[in-house]
């Protein structure tokens, strides 16, 4: 166990990020891209695909988390009607037959994915950082990498957005000083 000094703040860290994570893996499903595809797009992102984590969760919990994320932090938290959907037949994990149609799909390349997942990812850690929810990148980081099993090999989440350029993208800012989040030449 390891203890991070934060901010009484709805969800904290891990499931606030889990949750904008979740939300937005499920709203670009619900908007027309496969999971196969979405799953390749967050491959090694988090410890295992968004979907199978729903399942060991158990659909009911899942809604649970983004109803109150998103009573609490407004529309950047997607309640996905396909999980909603599920819930209500009772469903013990993602089905395919659930999942809602939309009206004029869109289908993001594997790429495009990663990027939308972790521009909302960074734009929370933002968020949490600027609220002092957190009091530096490196818990947030501590906190993912203990509390739910984020590859340490990345260095945490916030190195990863700093060498994938999204941090900048998004917020105009790197997380950590240059150098910090840097592979070797």
């Amino acid at each position: 166990k390891t203890t991070i000094l934060v901010k009484d703040s709805a969800s904290f860290i891990v499931n606030r990020i889990l949750g904008r994570f979740m939300g937005e893996y499920s709203k670009i499903v619900d908007e027309g891209t496969p999971s196969a595809i979405a799953d390749q797009g967050v491959a090694g992102l988090a410890p295992m695909p968004p979907f199978v984590l729903l399942g060991l969760v158990g659909p009911a919990i899942a809604l649970h988390n983004s109803e109150t994320l998103h009573r609490a932090f407004g529309d950047r938290f997607y309640v996905s009607p396909s999980l909603q959907k599920l819930v209500e037949a009772k469903g013990a994990a993602y089905d395919p037959a659930m999942q809602i149609q939309p009206d004029n799909p869109v289908e993001l390349t594997a790429d495009q994915v990663k990027e939308r997942v972790l521009s909302a990812i960074a734009e929370e850690v933002g968020m949490m950082l600027d609220e002092g929810v957190a009091q530096a990148p490196q818990d947030i980081d501590l906190a993912l990498i203990t509390g739910a099993g984020f590859q340490f090999w990345n260095g945490g989440i916030t190195p990863l957005l700093d060498r994938e350029g999204i941090s900048e993208k998004v917020l105009g800012k790197r997380f950590l000083p240059p150098g910090a989040a840097s592979v070797p030449a």
